[in-house]
This record gives structure tokens, C-alpha cells and sequence, in this order.
């Protein structure tokens, strides 16, 4: 039933009239419950029915020739196909030549073949030996050994933070060191004074120089400090030629 004509009142909403859109609602859903129902019939899914096919083993009969009525059932199998032959047909050989078959090196003997003379060899001439030189000789390069001056001193170059304790340079004689820019070590100092350890940062040409460089860095006194338990630095080498 449709909803009565209300009179304009100055409200936002028409709180009186009727909303019938549920029961719309409620009816298509059961109109189409009613449609899906009677698609589920007319389009539903038939299989059919299969048939069991009944499968006759298959038996196999040996027939004997001395059997009479075997014996015609075997002649007229052979006279239908011609391959099929008894056995007293199969032993016996075939003298037919047509179908004889007889290889060409039937009744061949095998032989040693004797052996060929050797050829006489043609030395050919050789663009390239082993042994031959292809570049020009080159001179060898000399190197002449660097020696220290005889009139320089080997000294102990400290960094600044080593420096502030102790001298700037020690002078270490007796020690052949040929290259002194190859050559560093970090030493950690204790608050006493003393070297704790050195560190070679990098190596000469020989082990005994080396050792020497070791011993003397070791053997470096610098002043205590109680600030710093252990203080770090670098101390590097270098040539000095005495001044006349």
C-alpha cells in the first residue's frame, strides 16, 4: 500500500514515510531462488551409462598332425599362407641357387702383409729450432749495489709525540741500512719511559739489519710521564752526512 501524502513540515527527514524497499527485496531474492532452482533441472548433468564389454580369454590349441581332422585343419592353413611350413619342410636345407647366398671372401685366408722398405728421409731445411735464439741478445742490465756513504750517520728520526719525550734523533752507528725510507716501526712507550714494543711497518734486504734496528729501537729511553700509560708513535730512518 502506498504511503500517504504527508504535508510539508520544515524537517530535514520525512520520519513518517514508509520504506518498502525490504520486502522488494525479499521478493526478487525469492524469485531468483526459484530461477536458479529450475536451471538446476533443465540444465543438469546426465552420464551415461556405460556397458561392461565381456573379454573372452584367448586360448591357444596345439594340434596334432597325427589327428585326422587336425592334420586337414594344418594342410589348409598351409594352403592359405605359404610361409607356414611343418617341421619335417623347416630342417631339411634349401638347394635352391637363387637363394643361396655365398660371400665373395668365403675361403679367404688371412696373411701377415710383409713389410715395405723404409724411405730414405729428405732433410728439409728448418725455418724455426728449439734452441736458436729468434730475438737479438740484449744486454744485461747492471745494478750497481747501494752502499752508505762513508761519511754518514744512520739515525733514529721519532715523531712529535715521541719527539716531546725524548730527542728529536739518536744516532745509530755500526748499522748498514741501504734503503732507510723501506723501514719504519711503532713503538708503544710506557708512562716510565721505556719501550713496551716496536713494530716493524716495514723490512729491509736483510734479516741481520733487521735484528740490529730491533735491538736499537728497544734499547731507546724517553722521559716518564704519568699522564699516558702507554703512548704511541713512529720512528723512521735516515742518512746524515757530518758537516766538515
Amino acid at each position: 500500500m502506498p504511503a500517504k501524502p504527508h504535508p510539508h513540515e520544515p524537517l530535514i527527514f520525512a520520519w513518517q514515510a514508509r520504506d518498502h524497499s525490504t520486502w522488494h527485496l525479499v521478493v526478487a531474492l525469492l524469485v531468483l531462488m526459484g530461477a536458479m532452482a529450475g536451471f538446476f533441472f533443465v540444465f543438469r548433468i546426465v552420464h551415461p551409462v556405460t556397458q561392461r564389454v565381456t573379454t573372452t580369454p584367448q586360448h591357444m590349441i596345439s594340434l596334432d598332425p597325427r589327428d585326422p581332422a587336425a592334420l586337414a585343419l594344418i594342410h589348409r592353413a598351409q594352403d592359405r599362407s605359404f610361409a607356414l611350413l611343418n617341421d619335417a619342410e623347416a630342417t631339411t636345407p634349401l638347394e635352391s641357387g637363387l637363394l643361396a647366398f655365398r660371400p665373395s671372401f668365403e675361403g679367404y685366408e688371412l696373411k701377415l702383409r710383409e713389410l715395405e722398405p723404409t724411405a730414405t728421409t729428405v732433410k728439409q731445411p728448418r725455418l724455426f729450432t728449439p734452441g736458436r735464439d729468434v730475438l737479438p741478445p740484449v744486454p744485461r742490465r747492471v745494478v750497481e749495489p747501494v752502499t752508505a756513504p762513508s761519511a754518514a750517520t744512520l739515525r733514529a728520526v721519532m715523531s712529535s709525540t715521541l719527539a716531546k719525550r725524548g730527542p728529536a734523533s739518536v744516532e745509530l752507528p755500526g748499522i748498514a741500512l741501504t734503503q732507510p725510507t723501506r723501514v719504519q716501526f711503532r713503538v708503544a712507550v710506557g708512562s716510565a719511559g721505556q719501550v713496551l714494543t716496536a713494530l716493524p711497518l716495514g723490512s729491509a734486504e736483510d734479516a741481520e739489519v733487521m735484528s740490529q734496528l730491533q735491538a736499537a729501537v728497544n734499547a731507546l729511553r724517553f722521559q716518564p710521564s704519568e699522564v699516558k700509560r702507554i703512548e704511541w708513535g713512529e720512528v723512521s730512518f735516515r742518512w746524515e752526512v757530518a758537516k766538515p
